[in-house]
């Protein structure tokens, strides 16, 4: 999986993309295949220190996503979009 974290405060030159390893759903979660994330302004706010909900730099950004579920197995390749915790959780 690849995430998009906050290194430091500042500009877009702060973001780093990373690789981790794919999460495993819990009970009664899923796990989606994202195709698309948006940007929002909690995003950018975090990302110069001032949004105080997002979680202490350095942090995985992102709100909202569009995919397919994958795991459960039973769901996979439903289509869906989702609201998530700050990080994608």
């Amino acid at each position: 999986m690849r995430q998009v974290w906050i290194t430091r405060k500042g500009g877009p030159e702060v973001l780093e993309v990373r690789e981790s390893p794919d999460p495993q759903p819990k009970a009664g979660e899923v796990r989606i295949r994202v195709r698309a994330a948006g940007v929002n302004f909690a995003d950018v706010m975090a990302r110069v220190g001032l949004y105080r909900d997002a979680p202490p730099i350095p942090c995985v950004v992102g709100y909202e996503v569009a995919g397919e579920i994958d795991l459960p197995a039973e769901r996979a390749g439903e289509r869906v979009i989702a609201a998530t915790k700050f990080g994608g959780q």
